[in-house]
């Protein structure tokens, strides 16, 4: 069984942009502060500043993400897809059989992974993990957040699953 976060707002995508450059940002900031020592006064003043400030807006931008995320899981299993709310009751379930098409990303990956990632991430082209359902003609996109290497392992499988079921999966490269 793969578990995810649902995320229900494209906002989310900028908000991790964002809060990647503020911990960059801070992390720049405490190697000044390490290094301030020597330094006079009012320059140390407004470093620390700076650090509290830029704490001050990571933490709001961290509450936005989450907001934007929604509260929603998703769970996905050989024969059902399952989205949850944050109690864990279910709010909708899509039995697989029922679907026309799987359109699946060709590699499902965590986001900020290796380096090359991170500089994509920051220049505004952010990883999105997604699963697109065609069912009676309409299309519908879910987006999820992959928290760890176990989950994207048991994405893996599952899709290799839904192969042998014989579930119409098409596997594309878009972002």
């Amino acid at each position: 069984m793969f578990k995810a976060g649902l995320v229900e707002n494209k906002k989310y995508y900028n908000f991790r942009s964002k809060q990647l450059l503020v911990l960059l940002l801070a992390g720049a900031i405490n190697g000044l502060l390490v290094n301030i020592y020597e330094s006079p006064v009012w320059l140390t003043i407004l470093v620390i500043g700076l650090y509290v400030g830029v704490l001050v807006y990571s933490v709001r931008s961290q509450r936005q993400m989450r907001l934007s995320a929604g509260d929603k899981r998703i769970e996905m299993d050989v024969d059902e897809i399952r989205i949850k709310s944050k109690d864990g009751s279910d709010k909708e379930n899509i039995p697989l059989n029922q679907v026309d098409k799987l359109i699946l990303k060709d590699e499902y990956s965590l986001p900020q992974e290796t380096v090359q990632e991170v500089g994509q991430e920051l220049a505004g082209k952010t990883k999105q993990n997604y699963l697109i359902l065609l069912r009676d003609g309409r299309e519908r996109r879910l987006d999820f957040e992959i928290d760890s290497h176990y989950m994207l392992r048991q994405l893996n499988k599952l899709i290799e699953s839904w192969k042998l079921k014989g579930y119409p999966i098409d596997r594309v490269i878009r972002e």
